[in-house]
């Protein structure tokens, strides 16, 4: 099986015979088959859930024998030390450790009141939104400092203004709410962007998120 793990797509492959089942097993078993020569590294990346709980919840972390604050790095040296198949049990004590703490022990969740905050710093300059959103614990800015997600410039478009889009200043947030002409602005340079930037040709996604 493979799929994308964003609930819209699994792909499931029949394997019949009895050799190539046992060849699969070997082949496609992420245990011992956890490098890649490509792309010279484990190929199981960290999910966001994952970056999240491990930033919030980094000193509570002892099953491993080795971490730093970038866990991509650190499956990365786990996987060069000590072998494919220990480090995938590293990995998926990770993925148990994260699932038990977003289950029993952490609520993470977004509030009013942090989007509220956010706004009020969102209305000083980028600097100081950023100065006191490294400050507080709330769920977006959690996302930002663990990598998981986003940006503080992202916060800050969201909460305070947009900024500047093809040479027009868009004065207002997404928290306030855009004009009409501010709005057909973004969604002009949203669509350039998503068009500059595609690299690889996929046609129908590509105009689904363009539309």
């Amino acid at each position: 099986m493979n799929a994308d793990f964003d609930g819209d797509e699994c792909n499931l492959y029949l394997v019949p015979n009895a050799l190539s089942q046992a060849e699969c097993a070997t082949i496609l078993n992420p245990e011992s088959q956890l490098g890649c020569f490509v792309m010279q590294g484990p190929k199981l990346t960290p999910t966001q859930d994952m970056l999240v709980v491990y930033f919030a919840k980094f000193n509570d972390i002892h099953f491993l024998p080795y971490k730093q604050s970038d866990l991509s790095k650190t499956f990365q040296d786990l996987y060069d030390c000590y072998g494919s198949q220990q480090a995938f049990e590293y990995i998926d004590q990770l993925r148990q450790f994260y699932l038990d703490v977003l289950q029993r022990q952490m609520y993470f969740g977004l509030t009013l009141q942090e989007m509220q905050t956010l706004y009020e710093w969102g209305c000083e300059a980028l600097e100081v939104f950023q100065e006191k959103a490294e400050t507080s614990s709330g769920c977006l800015v959690t996302q930002v400092l663990s990598g998981a997600k986003g940006s503080f410039e992202h916060l800050c478009q969201m909460f305070g203004s947009i900024g500047y889009q093809s040479d027009v200043f868009v004065k207002h947030s997404f928290w306030e709410g855009l004009r009409a002409n501010e709005a057909v602005v973004h969604a002009k340079k949203a669509t350039e962007a998503l068009s500059n930037a595609s690299k690889i040709c996929e046609p129908r996604y590509s105009y689904y998120k363009m539309v």
